[in-house]
């Protein structure tokens, strides 16, 4: 039985979420839809974005892909406003479009390779935010979710440019606070490693784990492991009515992890 159209219901409104093509921002895309909202789905990868835009309801106006990179700023204001007369409105912005950047430490770090990473993380997502606003303010207010991740939280030192990049877009107070006269709520997440292949991935990139796997399989004794969905499921909270009363949220998803 489906229940998120009862307690989050979402619907006539419009989410745009970038990088929804695959990995968590699909998983975001699928839990919105679900809830009643139509998508705006936007990401680099044409292909598989629209194969999971015809599965979301493409083909009943429920629906539509957009090729995009958001380091493009121009391309980002077109693509707003491409979003905004197709549907008449935007509601919700999930900033989840993003890169991973291997560089441990400052001296490992290639200069290409922390532009990349702080063009797509940070300023992607604020330029996305900056062009959404307007549209937002004309229907009265809306909610925006940065998507960033424990490397963005202090004591994190992972990745040098992810954990810069991420704790940039820590602002989800001070631009709440701006536009709450607008009725515009702001919100950013930060999920733990909840995959395997996360897991993975952060073992070939940094060695010898093992303490901090045991650490996680203890709280997956207790809780179970994560997933995307329970991040899903947390977003579908904060850019719904549900939580009107809440903006400017800094939510930690992680079982107790950290």
């Amino acid at each position: 039985m489906n229940q998120l159209s009862t307690y989050f219901p979402l619907k006539n409104k419009v989410a745009l979420i970038t990088g929804a093509a695959r990995g968590m921002a699909l998983h975001i895309a699928c839990a919105l839809s679900a809830a009643g909202a139509r998508l705006a789905i936007l990401d680099e990868r044409e292909g598989e974005g629209r194969a999971i835009t015809g599965l979301l309801g493409g083909g009943q106006g429920k629906a539509k892909f957009w090729k995009l990179d958001v380091s493009d700023s121009n391309a980002v204001r077109k693509a707003m406003t491409a979003v905004e007369t197709h549907f008449g409105r935007i509601d919700i912005l999930v900033n989840s479009a993003g890169v991973d950047a291997d560089n441990p430490y400052a001296e490992g770090a290639a200069l290409r390779q922390w532009g990349r990473a702080m063009q797509l993380n940070v300023n992607g997502s604020i330029v996305c935010s900056k062009h959404v606003l307007p549209a937002m303010a004309r229907r009265g207010g809306g909610a925006i979710v940065n998507v960033l991740s424990l490397c963005g939280m202090p004591g994190e030192c992972q990745e040098a440019a992810d954990h810069a990049s991420k704790a940039a877009l820590r602002m989800a107070q001070i631009n709440a606070s701006r536009y709450a006269s607008q009725n515009i709520r702001v919100h950013c997440i930060q999920p733990s490693v909840i995959r395997p292949p996360a897991l993975a991935a952060m073992l070939r990139k940094q060695g010898d784990l093992s303490q901090a796997l045991a650490d996680r399989a203890e709280v997956e004794l207790r809780v179970g492991r994560g997933s995307a969905t329970d991040v899903a499921a947390a977003i579908l909270y904060l850019v719904s009515d549900a939580s009107r009363f809440v903006s400017g949220s800094e939510l930690v998803i992680d079982a107790g992890f950290r």
